[in-house]
């Protein structure tokens, strides 16, 4: 009776138990709860080919002041289609009617300390807007949940149900286990945590921060990937990025 009441309830709220409803026991395996992923893998989970990974910078800006960046490390070897839809929202391809069709001049709109900063409303610029990088369609499928929200520093998208990925995502500030299953993670912060702790500790209202947090800029980068990023946000290895 307990384990149909779990399964019920998990079907009512977790996208992984959705998709093992439609898609049966191999569904399941491609998308339960995850519990842990492997980021130094060089050959993809998914595909077993060889894996070479797009990275991206977001530029910080809090008022008029350059905080610094973020860089980002996304995993397309596990959720592409995801991952193509922050890209093109990073070289502003998307809808040009929705803010330049990108990040590009968007609002870190939510910060809730020791839990996840929100970002990425390029609609209507206040976090009340969702809307992918493609002009005739406003969400995005669930590739999968595989990558857990495990760590600080690991992106997914703000998900409200089933299928309805957009433009806007999270930055965990902490494991958040209770959106395993609910939202995608798609990429990781290699370089900038220091920049994290700053936007972390800004005064805030109802969680909306007082000072202007803005992506100045962003687009896809070179990097080398030999590079690993230390607890606080600095490298450990030489670098090389390039805009």
């Amino acid at each position: 009776m307990r384990k149909s009441a779990y399964l019920l309830r998990g079907g009512q709220t977790h996208g992984w138990y959705r998709k093992y409803l439609a898609e049966g026991p191999d569904g399941f395996k491609r998308n339960k709860n995850p519990t842990s992923f492997n980021w130094s893998n060089k050959i993809s989970i998914i595909t077993n080919q060889p894996i070479n990974r797009p990275h991206v910078q977001l530029t910080i800006q809090i008022d008029k002041d350059i905080a610094g960046k973020l860089i980002i490390e996304l995993a397309n070897d596990v959720v592409p289609n995801t991952v193509e839809n922050f890209l093109r929202l990073c070289s502003n391809e998307g809808p040009r009617h929705l803010n330049n069709g990108g990040y590009k001049g968007s609002f870190i709109h939510m910060i809730r300390k020791g839990e996840v900063i929100m970002a990425g409303d390029i609609e209507k610029m206040d976090g009340k807007g969702n809307h992918s990088s493609f002009l005739n369609q406003r969400y995005i499928k669930d590739e999968n949940f595989i990558i857990p929200h495990s760590e600080r520093g690991l992106l997914s998208m703000v998900s409200t149900g089933i299928d309805t990925s957009g433009s806007q995502f999270y930055i965990d500030l902490a494991p958040a286990h209770h959106l395993n299953g609910r939202c995608v993670v798609f990429g990781r912060i290699l370089e900038g945590l220091d920049v994290l702790n700053t936007i972390e500790k800004l005064f805030t209202i109802r969680s909306s921060p007082i000072r202007p947090v803005v992506i100045a800029d962003c687009g896809l980068i070179s990097y080398n990937n030999s590079v690993t990023a230390g607890p606080d946000g600095s490298n450990t290895n030489k670098k090389n990025n390039e805009k």
